[in-house]
This record gives structure tokens, C-alpha cells and sequence, in this order.
């Protein structure tokens, strides 16, 4: 969606218009005086603009003492829940990022609350051996912001066998170094029975990756060892204002050490029907094909509670809907899907339903924090090889995320869903290759005693750290939660909520999101923090790419390709589903040949 699509309010007050120009204010927030204009201001500022010790450690007493003292001030015509919690739930799930690589610096020893516990970068040291025996540290990355912002640059392994090597070290057998990850051979780099994963392999991955992309020419240091790289909290304004003004959860793990497909399918059915790639020997249509596992939107459908999946306006289509169409289908063409105008409509009018999921924008004009993934080009430009590439910036995410808080942070309703009933998380699929430092646990598998799956994985241990921020009227500012949690948890969550059966045994342990919950009374919207994204520049593929637009040849990223991927396979000629979509120009055909009034129905 353009800025243009949103709705805008003329009446918003200066607060609300210092958050963002480009952030939507689809209704009057509630009356702020000058006196919590100020203290907001000075939250933020405290919390990132001052930077330092200092800075962070009032912008966590101010937002204490905002919650606990004299939050309830000035509600307006708010009133909050008869007990602290929340009543609605809203998703939205970035791309291919882990925690280190966007909040690892988020804390430092001077700045961390008092009595929390954090499990970040600046709490030890941690590093990846090179190929040439070099110790790689984690650090913040440096250089250029447009650079910077778009890194790591090329894209790393994302699939099963890339992250074996990433987390263990492992290459087995030593050929899989020289192939694509779909023709690579058991046991898939996996460890032996029994290891413990030792984080150590990243750069080493990063190097097999880089070299079979550009044809065996190894990285530079500058370019090998950006995969060890990561965001300060400067850089990610938006994140790291929510994370430190309300919660952050510091061992949120993916489902699935593998692809995006895998992880989004456990997000809401708890499994991924024994799969650990998006597309592998079956293709696409596995994910159409595989048997009708009920997923939480079927559970909360049957006991009569509201459900809605948001999508981008300019893709057409819903991957949720796509991934789960075996169950889902029916659904597509209902109110059950609806474009990302339509949730801020719906968070404007309180109508939010009890549990909203948001989809980023993937294919192009990327907003999903996806790494820019690149194609080799033939070419060669003073020497080196042409790797063309997507452009994709993380502050593009960042502005998404802040449009959507914005958006609920303003939600003013007397009689449905507002600011002081909805619990927002923001999180991540898988870690798309890039680094974290904490190993991975142990996991129970979906259901006890099943044969192993794709590429012989049990499903006895979880994916790799992955972004969790909770925003919610009654979490204290400067919460860090450190109980495991993982994708089966906002199941859990939806389970406990609303009395409905564990889909299997993954979710049925899982611990719950309702820990957010720290405070007896609700801290006012007024006085939550409003944060500035950063300058995000024009971006010359903000419009669909139609075959004749300069930048139809860019490549598309695996989610991207995915997505479309799933379209053909469901609807495509045999050879459409052979020619795999690559660019945004095939994307665009496939798209605007299959997928227009394929999904949604906008509620009135």
C-alpha cells in the first residue's frame, strides 16, 4: 500500500504528527495535554535520541512510573478492561531476520533495567572462525546507511541444510559445499546424534554461499564478514522504542531451522506436514496437496470468535491463505481476508477481530525486512562478476511497524476493540541465515512417535532466535521476558484465550504470550512512546512492474517466489509451473492473470 492509500485524519494533534509523516492516523487519538505531549517526547528522546546509559535508563523509569503512577490520567472516553490483559491479538510477522541481527545491541550492561536479564550481543563475547583461521566478532554494522540498510548483502542460506552448517559447523558429506541446497545429499550437513549446537558455522556458510553465487570467487573480509553483523538501536528507531518501552521477549525461537514456509506453517497449524523447504522434491503443490490439518483459524472459526488475515493490496494474494488452502480455501474469497486498507479502517473503527494477522509486502517494494536477494549476472564490471539484486531496506519494515502501532496506539473505540484491549506482537518467521548466539533448544515433535520428514529432520529441535516485541497497555516499560517461547505459543496463546483444544503436541506445551502482563492498571495511549522512523528513500519499485517497467528483471526473493510459486502451481499452464517466476515482471503476469479477486471481500 501507498502512503496514499492510507486514511489520514486533519485533526490530529502534533504528537500524532511527529510520529511519522508517512504513519496513518485513522482516528482522532484521545486528548493529550501539552504536560503528556511533553513527557511522550521526553520518553523517546530518553530512550534512543540522547542515546547512552543514561538516556536508556530514564526512558525506562519515565515509562515506569508512566504505567504504575498516573497512567490512567487521561483516557478520554477509553475505559480499560474490568482485569489487566487484553481481548485482541494483531500479528505482524517480518521476514528472515534473528535477534542479533536486529536487537542484539538493544541492551547494554549501563542501560539494561534494573533486575531484568538479557541474553544479547554486548553481555559476552562472540565470534565465527573465518576460512583463513581469522576470529570474526559480532558487531554493529558500519559504512554507508543506504548500504547499511540493505545488508546483508547477497542474501544467506536459509534451508535446512545451510542452517546445519550455520549452527554446527558441518558440511556432510564435504561435496554439499559445491551444490545448491536442493541438490545437496544425507545427511544434509546434519550433526551427529546427541551435538549440541555450537553457533559457529555462519561466516563459514556465508563463505560456501557467496562463493557458489559468484562461481567460486571467495568474499573480500568486508563482504564475508557482514554476516557477523547487526543493527545498533540508532539504526532500528521503531523497533527498539517498542522493544524497550514495553516487551521484548530474548528466546523467541522459530519452529523449524529452515524456510520461511515451513516456519509460517507451524505459526498457525503447528506443523509444516513433515516438510523443511518451500519448494524441495515436491514442489509447490505439496503445500496445496498436503493432508487438511486444522490450523487455529479453523479452531477459533468453530467456537465462534473473529478471525481476519491482512495482506498488501499491491500482491493480490494471501500466502497464509495460499500455504493453508487445504483448510483455508473456502475462506478466501470472505471477510476472513482483507487488504492492509481495510485493517486500518478496522483498527480505526475498533472493529479489530479477536486475532488479526499481518502480512508484509513481499514480492516487490519489499516491507518484510527480507535480506536483498540476488541472480548472477553474465556481465563483469572490472573484473567481478554482476550480481543483480532486489532492493530491500529495513526501514521499510520499520516504517510498516510503526504504521500498524500507530494504528492501534490511536484506536480510540468506546465499544470494540482500542489502544487499552490489544495486544500487538511483532515477529519474525526464521532467521534467513543471519547470526545469533544462543543455541537452539530441544523441541517436542508435533506428534509423539512420526516418521522423520524431509531430508530425515525429526522436528526435535527448534529453528533458530528469531525478534519478539509485545506492546500492550499493561506491560511496564523496560520488560524483558526470558522464558522460552516459540511459534506454537501464540497457538497457546489463542488456546488459553478462548477455551480451544491444542491442535497437536507441539502447542499443547507451549508457553503463552498473557506473561506481558505486568501491571494492574493500563498505561494511557497518550503517553505511549511515539517513535520517528527513519528517512526511507523513494524505492523505484513502489509500483507494480509491468512488463514494460525498468525494473522488471529484478530477481524475486524465495518468499516472493514462493508466493507466486504456490499461485501457478494452484492455477498456472504446465508450463508456467516450469518456468518458475523469477522476476517482477513474472510476477506481475502471474499475479494479475490469477490472483486478482482471488481473495478478500471488504467488510462494509
Amino acid at each position: 500500500m501507498t502512503n496514499d492509500d492510507r486514511p489520514t485524519d486533519d485533526a490530529a494533534d502534533d504528537a500524532g504528527a511527529a510520529a511519522s509523516a508517512a504513519a496513518p492516523t485513522p482516528a482522532p487519538a484521545p486528548a493529550t495535554s501539552r504536560r503528556n505531549f511533553l513527557r511522550a517526547g521526553g520518553l523517546g528522546l530518553a530512550g534512543l535520541v540522547v542515546g547512552g546509559a543514561a538516556g536508556a535508563a530514564a526512558g525506562a523509569a519515565i515509562g515506569h512510573s508512566i504505567g504504575v503512577e498516573d497512567g490512567r490520567e487521561e483516557f478520554g472516553p477509553l475505559n480499560p478492561n474490568t482485569e489487566p490483559g487484553f481481548e485482541h491479538i494483531v500479528v505482524l510477522m517480518g521476514e528472515n531476520r534473528a535477534f542479533d541481527n536486529l536487537l542484539g545491541w538493544l541492551y547494554t550492561p549501563d542501560t539494561l533495567p534494573a533486575g531484568a536479564t538479557f541474553d544479547g550481543l554486548a553481555f559476552g563475547n562472540y565470534s565465527n572462525e573465518a576460512p583463513d583461521g581469522r576470529d570474526v566478532p559480532a558487531h554493529v554494522y558500519a559504512g554507508d546507511t543506504d548500504k547499511v540498510m540493505g545488508m546483508p548483502n547477497p542474501d544467506p542460506g536459509e534451508e535446512y541444510p545451510h542452517v546445519n552448517t550455520q549452527l554446527f559447523g558441518t558440511v556432510s558429506p564435504a561435496t554439499n559445499a559445491k551444490l545448491y541446497a536442493d541438490q545437496m545429499e544425507y545427511p544434509y550437513n546434519a550433526p551427529s546424534f546427541g551435538e549440541k549446537p555450537k553457533m559457529d558455522g555462519f561466516v563459514k556458510d556465508y563463505h560456501i554461499n557467496f562463493e557458489r553465487l559468484y562461481q567460486g570467487t571467495a568474499p573480500t573480509e568486508e563482504q564475508g564478514d557482514q554476516i557477523m553483523g547487526g543493527f545498533s538501536p540508532q539504526m532500528l528507531p521503531v523497533l527498539s522504542t517498542l522493544a524497550r518501552e514495553f516487551a521484548v521477549f530474548d528466546h523467541w525461537f522459530a519452529a523449524v531451522p529452515s524456510q520461511t514456509y515451513c516456519n509460517r506453517s507451524f505459526f498457525h497449524a503447528s506443523t509444516s506436514h513433515g516438510y523443511v523447504t518451500n519448494k524441495g522434491d515436491g514442489g509447490y503443490d505439496k503445500w496445496l496437496n498436503a493432508e487438511a490439518t486444522p490450523t487455529v483459524f479453523n479452531r477459533l472459526e468453530a467456537a465462534g470468535k473473529s478471525w481476519r488475515v491482512y495482506y498488501d493490496e499491491l500482491q493480490l494474494i494471501s500466502m497464509t491463505g495460499m500455504l493453508h488452502a487445504p483448510v483455508l480455501e473456502k475462506y478466501w474469497a470472505t471477510e476472513h481476508f482483507a487488504t492492509m486498507a481495510q485493517f486500518y479502517k478496522d483498527a480505526s473503527e475498533g472493529t479489530l477481530p479477536d486475532y488479526a494477522f499481518i502480512e508484509p509486502r513481499m514480492v516487490y517494494n519489499h516491507n518484510d525486512f527480507h535480506p536483498p536477494f540476488g541472480e548472477l549476472k553474465e556481465s563483469v564490471v572490472d573484473g567481478m562478476l554482476v550480481v543483480d539484486s532486489a532492493i530491500s531496506d529495513v526501514r521499510a519494515g520499520e516504517a510498516l511497524v510503526n504504521d500498524v502501532y500507530t494504528a492501534i496506539k490511536t484506536s480510540a473505540s468506546t465499544k470494540g476493540s482500542n489502544a487499552l484491549n490489544t495486544l500487538l506482537l511483532i515477529t519474525f518467521d526464521e532467521h534467513g541465515g543471519t547470526y545469533d548466539h544462543v543455541p537452539p533448544p530441544s523441541a517436542v515433535p508435533p506428534v509423539a512417535g512420526a516418521q522423520v520428514g524431509e531430508m530425515g529432520f525429526g522436528f526435535d529441535r527448534l529453528g533458530v532466535r528469531v525478534p519478539a516485541i509485545a506492546v500492550s497497555a499493561y506491560t511496564r516499560a523496560g520488560t524483558v521476558l526470558n522464558e522460552e517461547m516459540h511459534h506454537g505459543s501464540l497457538i497457546a496463546t489463542l488456546n488459553r484465550q478462548h477455551g480451544l483444544e491444542p491442535l497437536n503436541d507441539r502447542d499443547a506445551g507451549a508457553n503463552t504470550l498473557h506473561s506481558v502482563v505486568n501491571l494492574t492498571q493500563p498505561r494511557d495511549p497518550s503517553t505511549w512512546p511515539t517513535p520517528t522512523p527513519q528517512y526511507l528513500p523513494p524505492n523505484p519499485q513502489a509500483n507494480a512492474p509491468h512488463p514494460g517497467h525498468a525494473h522488471k528483471d529484478k530477481p524475486l526473493s524465495p518468499p516472493g517466489r514462493g508466493l507466486v510459486g504456490l499461485l501457478l502451481a494452484r492455477y498456472g499452464s504446465a508450463d508456467e509451473k516450469e518456468d518458475e517466476a523469477a522476476t517482477f515482471g513474472d510476477a506481475y503476469n502471474a499475479l494479475h492473470k490469477y490472483g486478482e479477486g482471488l481473495f478478500g471481500k471488504e467488510a462494509e
